[in-house]
């Protein structure tokens, strides 16, 4: 048994200690990075679908009354129906408040079907 620990010298078990943590330093930094990549992939995707959902034409009839046209995926969306029936329903068209309650109650939904996805 001494010949085995005479075999060891300090230098290297320090060498393989610095090796170690080394590797470990370089996986750990490594994957947080490939973390934040895919992170901001993610979001830059979320961001894009929400771009393209949020998407709305409007047309104003001859009464003066606005009807709010939603993008083709709207009829899977339980929400934006009740949303033409009560812009069709004023005469006068939306407010600022109207279309920022209509665009909060639209983020609501999508951040849960999100949830619901995963």
């Amino acid at each position: 048994m001494t010949e085995f620990m005479d075999y060891i010298s300090t230098w290297s078990v320090l060498k393989w200690v610095v090796l170690v943590l080394a590797a470990g330093f370089i996986g750990h930094f490594g994957r947080m990075t490939a973390e934040a990549i895919i992170a901001r992939m993610r979001k830059r995707r979320e961001r894009e679908s929400h771009q393209e959902e949020d998407t709305v034409m409007t047309s104003q009839s001859d009464d003066g009354s606005v009807e709010f046209i939603p993008d083709e995926g709207a009829a899977t969306k339980p929400s934006s129906a009740g949303l033409n029936r009560l812009a069709a329903a004023d005469p006068q068209p939306p407010d600022k408040k109207t279309l920022k309650a209509i665009a909060k109650a639209r983020k609501k939904e999508a951040k849960s079907r999100l949830k619901q996805n995963k």
